[in-house]
């Protein structure tokens, strides 16, 4: 058998049963069906990186799958993707079958039935991808799910490449370091998706950048109210980088601070102008996530020129 990418601690099961749990345990409930023929050993290795979760598998020749029965019962939506690294595996799914050798990758959805049946001493990674995650590139994952995909250039090789890569350097790299690898390794799979399905051209790749961007400032907007709220926090939310943050927004000729600041200005602002409302002008500018009432002011004068008192007298 080949040697293993992860430097996390292995796991070896030669029994059937204890191989069943682990698979479970690894991923999602399941059933093992062993082929028969030939010695029934399976090693096993795991390691997170950033928001991906990583198993490393060698396996005897078998077959798993994913009921209906046990896909009803799922309590959370997302995504496998499995990456050859030798031998060969078959994933059916949608009535797809994608068959896999060295350097090839599939998608599949582990809320529906699946099967992945695999030969004798195969060589796979398995990343689990939280739907969320890949929420910008969902109209493109449902036609992609038990398609063949090579791993041997454009965005899917700079993906894969950068993942095995990672995985060896794991341990001496820093959080910081593992959450941006994730994050791109995700952005180039879900470019890669979008290439294969057709839809390349830059009127659809930006469609896509559009519909990343309302939903960043729709969680903007529902959580103003967050002191916590941050171009960081937003970032780690939806799995980017701070750089392609910034790349959305200067679309429209902001920066994500500034959107932050000005939604959260002219919250207040409306507030400030209900004359039903009797709350002081500080607990206003604390309900969304000032923390300091004379900076609030400033701000408020820069934004609409002049103070929140003249603005609440002019409203009233």
């Amino acid at each position: 058998m080949s040697s293993m990418l992860l430097r996390t601690p292995r796991k070896r099961y030669d029994n059937q049963n204890l191989w069943r749990d682990g698979v479970c345990e690894y991923f999602v409930p399941l059933e093992v069906n062993p082929s028969r023929g030939g010695p029934f050993i399976n090693i096993a290795a795991s390691d997170t990186l950033g928001c991906l979760q990583v198993t490393e598998l060698l396996t005897s020749a078998q077959s798993v799958c994913r009921t209906r029965r046990l896909a009803d019962r799922s309590e959370a939506s997302g995504y496998k993707v499995t990456l050859q690294l030798s031998g060969r595996s078959e994933i059916i799914q949608e009535q797809r079958a994608a068959i896999l050798q060295p350097g090839d990758w599939s998608l599949y959805d582990t809320t529906r039935p699946y099967q992945v049946s695999v030969d004798q001493d195969a060589h796979f990674l398995v990343l689990q991808i939280s739907t969320s995650n890949m929420l910008v590139w969902q109209p493109y994952l449902q036609r992609a799910v038990a398609r063949p995909y090579s791993a041997r250039h454009g965005s899917a090789r700079i993906a894969m490449e950068t993942l095995q890569l990672a995985l060896t350097e794991s341990p001496s790299l820093s959080s910081t370091a593992t959450r941006h690898v994730a994050h791109s390794v995700l952005e180039m799979i879900g470019l890669n998706i979008f290439e294969q399905s057709g839809a390349s051209s830059m009127s659809d790749l930006d469609e896509v950048r559009h519909a990343q961007f309302r939903n960043i400032r729709q969680y903007i907007d529902d959580n103003l109210h967050d002191p916590d709220l941050s171009v960081m926090a937003i970032a780690n939310r939806f799995r980017v980088s701070r750089r392609y943050l910034y790349k959305l927004f200067s679309g429209q000729s902001m920066t994500p601070a500034d959107y932050i600041l000005g939604a959260r200005l002219e919250r207040c602002r409306d507030l400030l102008a209900d004359t039903a409302m009797t709350r002081q002008i500080s607990e206003i500018a604390y309900q969304y996530g000032f923390s300091d009432s004379t900076v609030f002011s400033h701000a408020f004068r820069r934004r609409f020129g002049m103070s929140p008192s003249e603005w609440r007298r002019q409203g009233s």
